[in-house]
């Protein structure tokens, strides 16, 4: 394979870490550019085992910013779920809002927001969390006041400058020791300007267990925001710590409690599977994902480019708490154009990046003997796939003549994708992949 092609393969590395028992070790990162040079999205894979308080202070980033909160039992990223986190998110530092959330849910956070603290309050079953930053690097600013002189400052730390804040010789790994001997740490030249919220009388400040007050956990159901932002009943208000706070329109629209999707793809993708379908879930959304399981051969897809838009394909173990437990084979095409395909052949947990424009697939799996996690990130929040067709000609133009043609074109180029896609038994319906007109696997098989 030429090597502009093979660079765009990453090879996950084990990474051993000392966040502490609540999180699950070895890790799984995607750090982006420093990763694969050129990368435009840096990820994390990680499993929590017990309450934490994960970020402290509030924050923002330059871009974008994803947060997934999943049961971490995959296909069934629902039933697995039993855990409670609280989370805070605004335009404005002193006037966030308290986010409860109570199920696999995914929250935006648009750029320029400030966000956190993030307290994980109770986790009765290991949840799989992912920060998906919408930028190669990673960084933030955050606010504070010297101590010498009280004047007020933002400061900022990126990957461009993040050193080990114990050895200022080395930069950082997020090894996560500094998180659990938080003592051994020098003390810093500034404290962090206090920060409030707006949905929860009287709160100005976090603890550990968060703001909880027995006599507000609610008697009977409440509501998590949904798609087109109506509700849905939350079932198990007893292990509720505190009550659901009402969310503004505008922050509301950037939560959504993940809808559960009953498909009917065949044995080789069970269900139920998670998706994040971008803007047709999250009004302004600039992601697109989902989260499946396959367990059989196939091909998928035909070859195709995306116009603009970056996207990230991911191959690994299918039990996140073990994710190099990968024994499959898969082929990859990336090419030119469609007639001159190259092939890479996968044979442990990998993230492929495909640049704008770029044509690949089929990818074909052959040799599957574990089930593995198949993630396609899309860097936008509109779907969509052109594809090469040959130019039909008119039976009266001969060839030759057709070739001599001013404007003479040897092939055509489709679309398809979520804005205009509808159901085959049903025009009047969009689709939603939901697999029924797929045909069996035995069918896509190419030797």
């Amino acid at each position: 394979m030429q090597a502009k092609y093979e660079k765009l393969f990453y090879e996950f590395v084990p990474q051993e870490t000392n966040w502490g028992d609540w999180c699950h070790s070895p890790q799984a990162y995607f750090r982006g550019d420093s990763d694969m040079p050129g990368a435009g999205m840096n990820v994390g894979f990680q499993v929590f085992k017990a309450p934490v308080l994960l970020e402290r202070e509030p924050h923002f980033h330059r871009e974008d910013e994803y947060l997934v909160f999943l049961g971490a039992v995959l296909p069934d990223v629902f039933s697995s779920w039993d855990a409670e986190a609280h989370f805070y998110m605004g335009e404005k530092y002193d006037a966030m809002e308290k986010i409860v959330i109570t199920e696999p849910t995914i929250i935006r956070i648009p750029k320029g927001w400030w966000h956190s603290p993030l307290n994980f309050v109770r986790i009765d079953k290991p949840l799989l969390f992912q920060a998906v930053m919408m930028a190669g690097k990673n960084g933030y600013v955050k606010f504070v006041e010297r101590k010498d002189n009280g004047e007020r400052q933002f400061i900022y730390t990126g990957d461009e400058m993040r050193i080990c804040v114990l050895d200022s010789q080395k930069d950082c790994n997020y090894c996560g020791y500094c998180f659990s001997h938080a003592d051994e740490l020098s003390e810093m030249p500034y404290t962090y300007v206090k920060w409030g919220v707006v949905n929860e009388d009287g709160v100005e400040s976090y603890t550990d267990t968060g703001a909880y007050d027995p006599s507000k956990a609610p008697m009977g159901m409440d509501s998590v925001v949904m798609p087109g932002y109506a509700s849905k009943p939350y079932t198990d208000a007893a292990k509720l710590k505190t009550p659901k706070p009402p969310l503004t329109d505008e922050l509301a629209k950037c939560v959504l409690a993940c809808p559960k999707e009953e498909t009917n793809w065949g044995d080789w993708c069970p269900s139920p599977q998670f998706y994040f379908r971008g803007e047709t879930y999250m009004e302004g959304a600039t992601y697109h994902v989902g989260y499946q399981v396959f367990t059989a051969a196939n091909d998928m897809e035909d070859s195709h480019v995306h116009q603009g838009v970056e996207e990230y394909i991911f191959f690994m173990g299918a039990d996140p708490m073990n994710i190099f437990d990968f024994d499959c084979e898969i082929e990859f095409l990336f090419g030119d154009d469609p007639d001159h395909m190259e092939s890479k052949i996968i044979t442990k947990p990998t993230v492929v990046r495909v640049p704008a424009n770029v044509w690949h697939c089929p990818i074909r799996f052959r040799k599957m003997k574990r089930p593995l996690i198949f993630q396609a990130a899309f860097l936008s929040g509109t779907w969509g796939t052109i594809n090469q067709a040959r130019e039909p000609l008119e039976p009266e133009i001969p060839q030759e003549q057709a070739d001599d043609r001013p404007f003479a074109r040897s092939h055509t180029y489709t679309y398809m994708g979520d804005n205009v896609r509808f159901c085959k038994y049903n025009d009047k319906k969009r689709c939603n992949i939901c697999g029924k007109c797929f045909r069996s696997p035995a069918e896509y098989l190419v030797e």
